[in-house]
């Protein structure tokens, strides 16, 4: 039996692994283990049961509070934060890319860069319009200009 995608064999997995309470189940599963649930709890008043009493054993352990010398171990093998430097790169560069520095980032600034100085390179050397306009043509498919007039 399945309601809103959720099993009877995926419910009492739910159960099993996280207990009898459904605000422990995940919580994109929920929902729909609590459709099935109130369409037939007959089904799983044993497995509710087992899990209430485990939920019970373990709600009498203490947990311990970490140790000292654990909490310093464990910051100590965390990764450091980088020290932000200062200048006018380092400003520029949080500036460009609040995110950090990544490869799509980079990878969209080259092709900027390089679509600017082709850009320049082409329009300084005085090409005239008619080799402009060919090489337009040329670009968009069409053999001369009287083809993409007709488009007009």
């Amino acid at each position: 039996m399945t309601v809103t995608g959720m099993t009877h064999e995926r419910l009492l997995e739910l159960i099993a692994a996280y207990g009898a309470e459904p605000m422990g189940w995940p919580e994109d599963e929920r929902d729909a283990a609590r459709a099935l649930l109130s369409a037939d709890p007959g089904a799983y008043s044993q497995a509710l049961t087992e899990a209430r009493a485990v939920d019970a054993v373990l709600s009498l352990e203490d947990v311990p509070e970490p140790s000292a010398a654990l909490t310093e171990s464990i910051l100590a093998a965390a990764p450091s934060v980088p020290q932000s430097r200062t200048g006018l790169l380092s400003g520029l560069a949080a500036l460009m890319f609040p995110q950090g520095v990544r490869w799509p980032a980079g990878a969209a600034l080259a092709s900027l860069a390089m679509g600017l100085v082709g850009g320049y390179a082409y329009a300084s050397t005085g090409i005239g319009y008619d080799q402009a306009d060919s090489a337009y043509y040329s670009a968009f498919g069409f053999d001369s200009g009287d083809a993409w007039i007709s488009l007009e």
